[in-house]
């Protein structure tokens, strides 16, 4: 690990927590396997089938079979799901989910927002797969049980627990571009405790951001650092108390943007760094023998980033957001009935400053109320309702309504969802960031509605499974630029489609799985949203060799999308179209024994030239080797 990337006062809370932890409990507990569970969908960990909405799991196990480095990377495969990365690792990558705009997805990491309270969205460019446990993606609108920034839906994170009364591990990776890639951690469980303290960090030379078929020719690097502790007591069955921390620091390279559609990216020294503190501490008691749950957690979110700009010179920003949450969950049988009834309370502070203006802040207040109903383990049906009140433009209310149906006979589920979110604007939309870009302090929420209704369907003993939903998303008073401001339109923008998501066991060691979205978007004016491709499609293969040897295909194809291009003269802004790319990756991996893993892949197998954001390169073909020991 590279110490210079740890900050030592970040540490000392996860360190202490670590050595309190051992110290106080038992070493040695018998850990029964639990059944998957989900709690983005409703706040409450249940079974997937149980959910009347549109959501997608990511295991751990999915990760390490295709070898996924990057969070972002293992969502190009998730129905509805769009990356858009301004070159290699390191650079801006963010995602569209249904449609809907970058910062119109709330996204979670254990728990804690980390959306960036000055522009809305959250940049993935720094998300390794730092214990990862799984990833949960939501979507549709959510707001009445997650708040602001739900429209698209909701990407929740969760990271690993320890497992066992003590277990470490260790992992280097190296390859093509000069990239060096470690990870490790260590921890114990016992009966009154868990902790774990994992680490990751990457380092690589890269390849040019600005896409080298355009003149591009100088490599853009990256290095990052990432630290997290997630542990818990229990010093009575009633009661847990979890404190989880997450730290990263990263450094890249990137190319400036010029305007025009023919060399709109050019080398250059354009530097970022960025530094981003997540932790959250949370109280879990039981009354009435597990009947009756609360909930109380605070929570904090730290931005500081420094962007070198030839253009712009130096820009610096500093943004945070304080929350605290009460949740209270209370679950009653009557009959062949369950009823959940969830009352929740959240108060958010976001506070930005940058080189620009001294500090603004906004802070909102949420309560929401939520019922579920499951109804002779067949039919369950969820109803919630949602009141914002804001400091700084008008209150709004959201509601939601789902429906999960199970059809045993017919190996069949059908699930709907219907809803309402608001994205509140942001610090940069309300207040602008320099003295070319003024904000509108006269904001209004945006605000959308939307539907979705689908099946899923077992097969052949349940070695086939798959889905089929279609969707439609409607948003008003979406945010615009106007010239050197932001407005509210008028109108409304859609986004509609069908999502496929199907796996399947072929054989005892074979099995695959596919993904296909088809989505038609527009804005207020009728034209295609940008960088949103009609059709996407991803196919992934996974054979076991033998109980030691495990080989991966995936491969993964965009159509054709438009973006933006701008006149560097007279900044009009006119539509482009990029070309679709299909991407072939392979990963093997050896076990040699119950401590030592071997591994490998190739990622851009055919070495496919293309791009998410204009002039901006994608992934070259780059292979990559490494070993893993556990114990």
């Amino acid at each position: 690990m590279n110490v210079h990337f740890i900050r030592p006062r970040c540490l000392l809370s996860s360190c202490a927590a670590l050595g309190l932890l051992a110290g106080i409990a038992n070493l040695a507990s018998a850990q029964e396997e639990l059944p998957e569970l989900v709690v983005t969908a409703t706040r409450v960990p249940i079974p997937p089938e149980q959910s009347g909405s549109a959501i997608t799991v990511i295991s751990s196990e999915q990760l390490e079979q295709r070898q996924i480095r990057t969070v972002a990377d293992a969502l190009r495969d998730v129905p509805g799901a769009t990356v858009s990365r301004s070159g290699g690792p390191g650079t801006l990558t963010e995602i569209y989910l249904r449609g809907a705009e970058t910062n119109q997805t709330l996204v979670l990491i254990d728990g804690v927002e980390v959306n960036n309270p000055d522009g809305g969205a959250f940049d993935f460019n720094s998300l390794l797969d730092l214990a990862v446990e799984r990833v949960e993606v939501l979507r549709g609108p959510q707001s009445v049980l997650w708040g602001s920034a739900a429209i698209g839906g909701v990407i929740n994170i969760v990271t690993k627990s320890a497992e066992r009364p003590l277990q470490a591990s260790a992992r280097l990776e190296g390859g093509s571009f000069n990239t060096w890639q470690s990870s490790g951690s260590v921890g114990g469980r016992g009966d009154r405790y868990d902790a774990l303290l994992s680490g990751a960090w990457l380092k690589t030379d890269g390849w040019s951001a600005g896409s080298a078929w355009r003149g591009n020719s100088e490599d853009d690097g990256a290095r990052i650092g990432s630290l997290l502790f997630k542990g818990s007591v229990r010093p009575r069955d009633d009661l847990e108390l979890t404190l989880i921390e997450r730290y990263t620091d990263s450094r890249s390279d990137f190319d400036a943007f010029i305007g025009g559609d023919q060399k709109p990216v050019v080398d250059s020294q354009d530097r970022g760094e960025n530094r981003q503190n997540a932790l959250r501490l949370q109280g879990k008691f039981s009354l009435l023998d597990g009947a009756w749950e609360h909930l109380l957690g605070i929570a904090r979110y730290d931005i500081d980033s420094t962007a070198a700009d030839t253009g712009l010179g130096a820009f610096d920003s500093d943004s945070h957001s304080n929350q605290i949450d009460y949740q209270s969950n209370y679950f009653l049988t009557t009959g062949g009935a369950k009823h959940t009834f969830t009352a929740l309370i959240k108060d958010k502070e976001d506070e930005a400053r940058n080189t620009y203006f001294a500090g603004n802040a906004i802070r909102n207040t949420g309560v929401a109320f939520h019922y579920g109903l499951g109804l002779d383990e067949r039919l369950f049906l969820t109803a919630g309702v949602r009141r914002d009140f804001n400091d700084r433009f008008d209150d709004t209310s959201t509601y939601r309504l789902t429906a999960a149906y199970l059809w045993p006979d017919l190996g069949g589920r059908l699930h709907a969802s219907y809803g309402t979110a608001v994205k509140n604007p942001t610090l940069t939309e309300l207040f602008g960031f320099s003295g070319d870009f003024q904000g509108n302090p006269g904001l209004q929420p945006e605000e959308s509605r939307g539907f979705d209704i689908g099946w899923e369907q077992s097969l052949l003993d349940q070695r086939l499974k798959f889905d089929v939903t279609a969707f439609d998303n409607r948003i008003d008073n979406i945010i615009v630029g106007a010239g050197r401001t932001v407005i509210n339109l008028p109108g409304e923008s859609r986004a509609r489609g069908v999502e496929l998501s199907a796996s399947a066991d072929l054989t005892p060691d074979l099995s695959g799985t596919l993904a296909y979205t088809f989505t038609d978007t527009e804005d207020t004016d009728g034209q295609e949203l940008r960088r949103r491709p009609r059709h996407a499609a991803s196919l992934g293969l996974n054979y076991r060799v033998n109980d030691r040897a495990n080989l991966n295909l995936t491969v993964r194809h965009n159509g054709s999308f438009s973006d933006t291009a701008f006149d560097p003269e007279t900044f009009v802004t006119y539509p482009v179209k990029l070309d679709g790319y299909t991407l072939v990756n392979l990963a093997a991996s050896y076990q040699w024994d119950g401590h030592w893993q071997f591994f490998g892949r190739v990622e851009n197998l055919l070495d496919e030239r293309y791009e998410d954001i204009l002039g901006y390169s994608g992934a070259e073909r780059g292979v990559y080797v490494g070993a893993r020991y556990r114990f």
